[in-house]
């Protein structure tokens, strides 16, 4: 019999409906995904299994368990204390956010060995699983890592911790509830492998929630779409994959960017679902041969010894999509710092030319991964980009300030009346298009995405990317696009960069750069996110 079996899971919040009627079994052994945009009711449906869902939701149907301890069971009737006895050994969560889930004030030896002790481990046998998790992850440097705080860890080695403690009491199933959404291509295929791996070599299963086609395309043995709350497909992931049936998975899979669909807009999603294949041409945006910044030898020293950069050159044309790429830590966010002075470059040269003059920060404007953080939750939108026109274009005239203000929301796809809704009243597609026009109330020449659409989901992201590239032309904008992912870099740039541990490895047209790398860094890169 099946290891999980869900039977006809509904979940609502009084008379709203959030998951409906949704069922499907894991085998033992089997890796299980299931895709889907957010508010599709993915992680409601993992939540239920161990009633984790918050008091104001009600759960009906059955969550069938084939349990060491209490035999096939329904978990939605477990009394809380066989539930928890239950969820230290036999179903592990893994979440998100480590750096969240993680306690900041404990070493992460602590952590394991309290997650150890919960497990039912005796005093003597402690110190030798602890060792046995840490191989288990990959982390060999084990006195380290056990002394470390989360913070002095990188973002994939506490990822790996998460995933030790998950592991603790050897259990039969895991739930990794977007595990890798915030880490790099390289990180994310290593972090897949690795869950892969466990599960494969120890028969374990696994239930793997994600936003991302790609990254459950050779991972899991089972797919599961969801919209709406609802299950709309399933089947072997190479099936989903290559031949989808259902008309959102389709179109889920057409928003996709990649090097193919270079100077094409990209497909986007409707509710509707109707898609038009038909490529519509992107009007190519016209690159000067002015150069808007050169950037001559730039190096960053932290604490008289850590190298965050080290002699970067690179510069910049008006008008040009440039990529800057690379995994984690190689020091892209720190030239974007550095680019609108919130960090201070230990050595090199920065020269900008703007033919009209004026502040650094009305002409270089920069728009944040995380739309959620950067927007201020007690301040209404015509507030907000109030101040940005009072600041840098203080030419206009008070009177003429909210005419500008919804001209600015509907050149970026929102709405005039939207000027007197609060952030909490958008969807994160649609904070990002504020953090856009927030960029844009300051008549940048150049516009800085440090990662701006790689928290969003497939079609959200397809309609930043295409906004952009509109702008782009209207606004006569330069834009570095700062990127892990090697799609997003090949549809949208003109030219790449290529980061590794502070050094430029290699730098290029696009097109080039792909068909012929040159550098094995590069090479490998391009080979993780294919």
């Amino acid at each position: 019999m099946a290891l999980l079996h869900l039977k006809n899971i509904t979940i609502d919040s009084k008379d709203l409906i959030l998951v409906n009627n949704v069922s499907f079994s894991i085998e033992r052994g089997e890796i299980v995904s299931i895709v889907g945009e957010s508010g599709s009711g993915k992680s409601l449906t993992c939540l239920s299994i161990l009633q984790l869902l918050a008091k104001n939701l009600t759960v009906k149907g059955e969550v069938e368990f084939d349990s060491q301890q209490f035999g096939n069971c329904n978990l939605l009737n477990l009394p809380v204390h066989q539930l928890q006895k239950l969820a230290l050994k036999e179903i592990a969560y893994i979440f998100q956010e480590p750096m969240t889930a993680l306690n900041p004030v404990q070493t992460c030896g602590q952590q394991l060995i309290e997650n150890i002790k919960l497990c039912g481990f005796k005093k003597a046998e402690q110190g030798q699983r602890l060792l046995e998790l840490l191989e288990m992850v990959d982390l060999n440097d084990h006195q380290r890592v056990i002394n470390s705080y989360p913070f002095q860890l990188s973002g994939g080695q506490r990822q790996r911790i998460m995933i030790a403690m998950a592991l603790a009491g050897n259990p039969e199933l895991i739930i990794a509830d977007e595990p890798t959404t915030a880490l790099d291509i390289l990180l994310q295929t290593e972090i897949l492998g690795l869950l892969k791996r466990i599960c494969k070599t120890t028969n374990k299963s696994m239930l793997f929630v994600s936003h991302d086609l790609d990254a459950v395309s050779e991972f899991s043995d089972r797919t599961a779409v969801m919209y709406k709350g609802e299950l709309i497909e399933m089947n072997t992931t190479e099936q989903i994959i290559s031949n989808p049936s259902h008309a959102y998975t389709k179109a889920l899979l057409a928003c996709k960017p990649s090097a193919d669909k270079k100077g094409y807009y990209l497909t986007t999603l409707k509710d509707s679902q109707t898609l038009d294949y038909i490529s519509v041409p992107l009007v190519p945006n016209p690159i000067s041969e002015q150069c808007i910044l050169n950037v001559n030898q730039l190096t960053k020293i932290y604490n008289d010894s850590y190298k965050a950069l080290e002699h970067i050159s690179f510069s910049i044309n008006e008008g040009e999509s440039i990529g800057l790429i690379g995994e984690s830590g190689s020091g892209k966010s720190t030239i974007s710092k550095i680019l609108v002075n919130l960090e201070q470059a230990s050595g090199g040269k920065l020269s900008f030319n703007f033919k009209n003059g004026g502040e650094l920060s009305s002409n270089v404007q920069m728009v944040f991964q995380d739309p959620f953080a950067a927007l201020n939750p007690s301040l209404k939108i015509k507030t907000m980009l109030a101040e940005v026109f009072n600041k840098h274009q203080p030419n206009i005239k008070n009177s003429e300030i909210k005419a500008a203000m919804e001209q600015l929301l509907v050149k970026v796809g929102l709405q005039s009346s939207d000027l007197e809704k609060y952030p909490s009243n958008f969807s994160g597609g649609q904070r990002q298009r504020l953090c856009i026009a927030r960029a844009l109330a300051a008549k940048p020449k150049l516009l800085i995405c440090d990662e701006a659409t790689s928290a969003l989901d497939l079609s959200v992201q397809a309609q930043i990317l295409n906004l952009l590239k509109d702008l782009q032309k209207s606004e006569q904008l330069t834009i570095l696009m700062i990127t892990h992912s090697m799609a997003v870099a090949a549809w949208f740039c003109n030219r790449i960069i290529v980061l590794k541990n502070g050094e430029i490895v290699e730098q290029g047209e696009t097109d080039t750069l792909f068909k012929s790398p040159q550098n094995a860094y590069t090479q490998m890169l391009f080979d993780a996110s294919h």
